[in-house]
């Protein structure tokens, strides 16, 4: 079972970033984030899905440790560089700035959280 969700992350990965590259028409898939967006994440599913497939603990790791790292790029994007405005739609009964001061802060402890746990990850496979 382990083994198929991984080939379909790794598919579904490919066929993501292709639209996102422009290899694929757009109009296949109804998505209205930015390409690099879109290419981004598919790369991310991608490595999420051959980390899966890796039969070698070390390559597994590294894989595994390079998905965190674009984990806290894309959180550490949010946190840093998303529009005013963007984040405050989520908690209906908090202000908005209130809520998007909230979401950076939770964005930004994410970052720090995968930029941690992809340390940590690199120093056990370099022992």
């Amino acid at each position: 079972m382990g083994k198929g969700i991984a080939t379909l992350c790794v598919l579904a990965g490919g066929l993501l970033a292709a639209v996102g590259f422009g290899l694929v028409p757009s109009s296949l898939l109804e998505i209205t984030a930015p390409a690099e967006l879109v290419a981004a994440g598919g790369l991310l599913l991608v490595l999420m899905g051959f980390s899966s497939l890796a039969r070698d603990h070390r390559i597994s790791e590294t894989l595994t440790s390079l998905l965190l790292l674009g984990i806290a790029a894309s959180a550490g994007w949010l946190t840093f560089y998303a529009p005013e405005g963007t984040l405050h739609r989520y908690v209906p009964f908090v202000p908005p700035s209130v809520n998007e001061a909230l979401a950076r802060l939770l964005f930004g402890l994410g970052t720090a959280l995968c930029i941690g746990m992809a340390i940590w990850g690199l120093r056990r496979i370099l022992r």
